[in-house]
């Protein structure tokens, strides 16, 4: 049986591009994660996707002349995400599986079953760690799928997101204002499916992700510019959009903790994983 979180954005899949790809906020943010892959991922990479969705991200890196391997756990996100890399015409380039995150060890298993390399580089866009319980158990499956010192980019939640914190203020949700401050499990719902979001802070996933990565950086995506929560209100203001977005540019360093998204760079170390 797929995981409650897995079922919910099973259920959404359909319909996922069209809820969220003309949101202004979440293109922003997206370009934001886009530009740190394609800084760190030498151009022709072979690359694994966590969380794929859709595929959207891997078609991007796909037109740039990178392989990326996809895998999402839902059944429905990976016919979409198929489909899509089959009309690019990058199917060769560009397996599609379904993978549950905490099935990354069975996965990493049939991989080497088939004799093929470790990957290049991992990332993982959007948060889908944080649907995660027990991020330590990704640590050795993860780090068994990849090269010693490649490039591990996990994008996650930010633990302190003052735009959220205002956008749900302003709705009227001071339960969702406050909400990342929250340690265990914490409820969210998309369409009927109700499942559980844990709010790691960047210091845990480091943790747990030792010894087999190096954090290396950390950068905000979304500072200024404003959560999904906003929308579809803040499409209306392109121009402040797009001055937010290159505000963010600025701050991603100095002020990474405010994003509504972290990224995390990782690398991993040389310690081979048992």
């Amino acid at each position: 049986m797929l995981p409650p979180a897995v079922r919910a954005f099973d259920e959404t899949a359909p319909r996922f591009d069209e809820r969220f790809g003309e949101w202004r906020s979440v293109a922003a943010q997206r370009s934001a994660v886009r530009r740190y892959l394609t800084q760190t991922f030498p151009r022709g990479s072979r690359l694994l996707e966590l969380g794929a969705g859709t595929g959207e991200d891997a078609l991007f890196l796909l037109e740039r002349g990178y392989q990326v391997t996809l895998t999402d756990g839902a059944p429905r996100m990976v016919v979409c995400a198929s489909a899509k890399v089959r009309r690019a015409g990058y199917s060769d380039a560009a397996p599609v599986e379904q993978v549950i995150l905490e099935e990354l060890d069975a996965f990493g298993d049939r991989l080497r079953a088939q004799g093929l390399e470790p990957f290049e580089g991992a990332y993982s866009n959007f948060a889908a760690l944080n649907c995660v319980a027990d991020l330590a158990s990704l640590a050795g499956p993860l780090a068994r799928l990849l090269r010693p010192r490649a490039s591990c980019m996990l994008v996650v939640f930010g633990p302190c997101p003052p735009g959220e914190i205002v956008v749900e203020l302003l709705r009227g949700n001071p339960g969702a204002a406050v909400r990342r401050f929250r340690r265990g499990p914490t409820p969210a719902r998309i369409g009927r499916e109700h499942f559980a979001v844990w709010y790691h802070s960047p210091w845990q996933v480091a943790r747990v992700l030792k010894p087999f990565f190096r954090l290396r950086r950390i950068r905000g995506i979304g500072i200024l510019v404003p959560p999904s929560a906003a929308e579809p209100y803040i499409s209306r203001f392109p121009r402040l959009v797009a001055a937010l977005e290159a505000a963010d540019r600025l701050l991603a360093a100095p002020l990474a903790l405010l994003g509504d998204h972290v990224l995390l760079h990782f690398e991993r170390t040389a310690l081979e994983a048992p």
